[in-house]
Parts: structure tokens; C-alpha cells; sequence
């Protein structure tokens, strides 16, 4: 049996067999550590480290050194996967010629390190199932431009993680989606759109500001609406209106008392005496109180 460094303690027995087991199948071949690895994938040092029980070495390792010694693959990688065990690892013990545990010949995927680096190992690595440093990195199949295929630390094929379906900015789908919510938000606001606008689009006045401007008279276009009357200019059924007021509500006022034949004068927008004059006439004739002054009451009145 080969001369090498005495495996490490901690090492079980499988660990110990399997150890033995490589060392005289190297011994029978008669091949050096440089022949290893000239005639398999993995390097010089990486058959140092697996003869010396340093690390565990892959499945495909086994498999080459068993073709390469004439031993049966199949038992050298069962005796593979006890010793697992005594390194902590899972081992990826497929039959030979599995396409998925090749490596392509002459290949060394492992990295050199140095003597110092060498002899140390990962025998007793905390960490379950992580790869020794300095062990050949697993492989798989050949991808199709003759290179392996990447395996993940349990030698297991690595596939890559699917990726999640996602709606992007133009596609049908999502063109899709947004025309049927203008869609709905169109049709909801078409369901309540007419009760309010009805209700409304000829009493509401523009948001401009009144200003009042002498001999200049406004247009009334009276009409009934919901029940009352309305001139277009105002929507107020509240506003106290008196002499000196000047205001679009006024202006309201004043066509209303004239549609009603209570006339102003002229419809300016100014509540002077000939306005005042009126609607005592209006609040009179309604039997509201006498005192000129528009409120909600005379508001009533005049929109009825």
C-alpha cells in the first residue's frame, strides 16, 4: 500500500476503507500523482488530498479512477457513499456513464494550493454539506458548447431558479387591464353623472367674480328645474341680500322678481331701492314679514 500520509482521525471507518480502497487501486495502477492526473480530470493536488483522506473526493473522481485501475465502479462508489458519512456530505453515487456525473478528460476543475494549504484540509468543516476548500467543484452534463454542466455542493444538477411571470409596461396584458378599468370607472361615471349635473348644469354661475359695473344689465334665463325656479345666475336658496349688496345673487334675485312681474328697474346686479321696492311686493303678496331684506323664506317665494 501506498506510503501517503495517515488519514485523518477523525475519520470513521468507512471513511478509513474507502481511504485504503483508493490507495491500492493508485498502487495497483503504478501511476504517480502527476500520471492521475494527466489521465483524469483532476489535478496533482487534488489526488494528494483524496489518497491522504483530506477530502472527499467526487463521485466522478471515483469513477475515472476505477476505469483507469479496472475495479468495479459501481462497488468503489457504494463503499463512496458510507464514507460520505464520515465527512459530512452527500455524495451523488450514479452508475458510470451517467451523463449527468461526467466531466470532460483531461479537465481540472479544481483549484491548486500550496503544501501548507494542502495538508490542512476540511476534514473537520462546521459546515454540513458545504464543498472542503480546494475540492474539484461538482459538475454535471455537458451544456451543448462542451463544457459540464454546473452542480450544486450536494452534486446534484444546479438549475437555475424559474423566473416569475411578470406583466410588462406594454404588453397585451396589461394593455388589457387598463383599457377595462377605464371602462368601468367611464361607466360609473356615467351611472351618476346624470342625477347631478341635471340637477345643476343650468343654475350653476360662473366662477368669475362679480364685479358690478354701472348701466351694465345681465340676461335671465329663467327655467324650472327640480321643481323650481332657477335664472342661471346663482344656485342660493340662503343668501341675505339689502340695499348696498351687489352680487351675482342679486343679480339671481332681481330676474326671478321680474319673471314673477315684480319689476327692478334694470337687472344689474345692484340691490338699490327699485329691488327693495319689489321684493316687499313679493314678501306682501306671499305673506311673508314686510321688511325688504332677502332670506331663505322670500328665497322660497321667489323660486316656487
Amino acid at each position: 500500500m501506498s506510503k501517503g500520509k495517515e488519514p485523518p482521525r477523525s475519520l470513521g471507518p468507512h471513511g478509513q476503507r474507502f481511504v485504503d480502497r483508493l490507495r491500492e487501486l493508485k498502487d495497483r495502477s503504478g501511476l504517480s500523482l502527476a500520471a492521475l492526473a494527466n489521465r483524469t480530470s483532476y489535478s496533482k493536488s487534488s489526488w494528494e488530498r483524496y489518497l491522504n483522506g483530506k477530502i472527499l473526493p467526487p463521485a466522478e473522481a471515483v469513477r475515472q479512477l476505477a476505469r483507469l485501475c479496472g475495479a468495479d465502479a459501481n462497488q468503489l462508489l457504494a463503499l463512496h457513499s458510507l464514507a460520505a458519512d464520515d465527512w459530512g456530505v452527500q455524495t451523488d453515487a450514479r452508475a458510470p456513464g451517467d451523463a449527468s456525473g461526467s466531466v470532460a478528460p483531461g479537465r481540472d476543475t479544481d483549484l491548486e494550493v500550496s503544501g501548507e494549504h494542502a495538508d490542512q484540509g476540511l476534514a473537520g468543516s462546521d459546515v454540513a454539506g458545504a464543498s472542503p476548500a480546494g475540492e474539484d467543484p461538482p459538475t454535471g452534463g455537458d451544456t451543448g458548447d462542451g463544457t459540464p454542466q454546473p452542480r450544486s455542493s450536494h452534486g446534484q444538477p444546479y438549475r437555475k431558479p424559474p423566473v416569475s411571470k411578470r406583466i410588462r409596461l406594454g404588453s397585451p396584458a396589461l394593455i388589457g387591464v387598463v383599457v377595462v378599468a377605464a371602462l368601468v370607472v367611464s361607466g360609473l361615471l356615467l351611472y351618476l353623472a346624470p342625477e347631478t349635473e341635471s340637477a345643476s348644469e343650468n343654475r350653476r354661475v360662473a366662477s368669475a367674480k362679480f364685479v358690478f359695473t354701472p348701466g351694465r344689465t345681465h340676461s335671465c334665463d329663467v327655467h324650472r328645474d327640480d321643481g323650481k325656479l332657477w335664472a342661471g345666475h346663482s344656485d342660493t336658496d340662503k343668501a341675505l341680500l339689502q340695499q348696498i349688496t351687489t352680487s351675482w345673487d342679486v343679480v339671481e334675485a332681481q330676474c326671478l322678481l321680474e319673471h314673477r312681474g315684480y319689476p327692478v328697474g334694470a337687472v344689474d346686479g345692484a340691490y338699490g331701492q327699485a329691488t327693495e321696492k319689489a321684493v316687499k311686493r313679493l314678501q306682501e303678496n306671499s305673506g311673508l314679514v314686510v321688511d325688504g331684506i332677502v332670506g331663505p323664506h322670500t328665497w322660497q317665494a321667489l323660486r316656487r
